[in-house]
């Protein structure tokens, strides 16, 4: 497990000098092959382009520090209703619309991500800013319905 943590690190080292944020990522070996998948981010748009470059990128760090000739690395874009699913998530979708379902209310909160740090976010909704802590969180997607606004 230690040593996926580190490719995983490598990986994401990797892509962010591309411009590219690594949300997921998963390494297996079944019947001796290895298996990667990944979804990647980029503020600018995440589309085929940025799937193919990732996937360039990824292979030559997965032959040097597992030793193999080849992988199947499967990449994937977050899609544009996203359930967020990790801390680090909040970090790469500052600026985006999202909706929010906090843990002790009945009703989504619509909103623009202000910031996101040290595990406190600010949505900025119709009616002005709502501090909260990611952790009192309970669902949260991004809002493809609101973007371009």
């Amino acid at each position: 497990m230690q040593d996926q943590e580190r490719l995983k690190a490598d990986i994401e080292s990797t892509l962010e000098g591309a411009g590219l944020r690594l949300l997921e990522f998963s390494l297996s070996r079944p019947r001796g092959e290895v298996r990667v998948r990944a979804v990647v981010y980029s503020p600018k748009g995440t589309g085929t382009n940025e799937c193919a470059k990732a996937t360039r990128l990824m292979l030559p760090r997965l032959q040097i520090l597992l030793g193999v000739q080849d992988a199947d690395i499967e990449v994937s874009s977050p899609g544009i209703d996203r359930i967020l699913k990790s801390e680090p998530e909040w970090y790469a979708f500052v600026g985006r619309a999202l909706r929010v379902l906090m843990k002790d209310e009945e009703v989504w909160r619509e909103g623009r991500l202000e910031a996101a740090a040290q595990g406190r976010g600010r949505l900025i909704q119709a009616d002005g800013p709502f501090d909260f802590d990611i952790a009192a969180v309970m669902k949260a997607r991004l809002d493809s319905t609101k973007e371009g606004e």
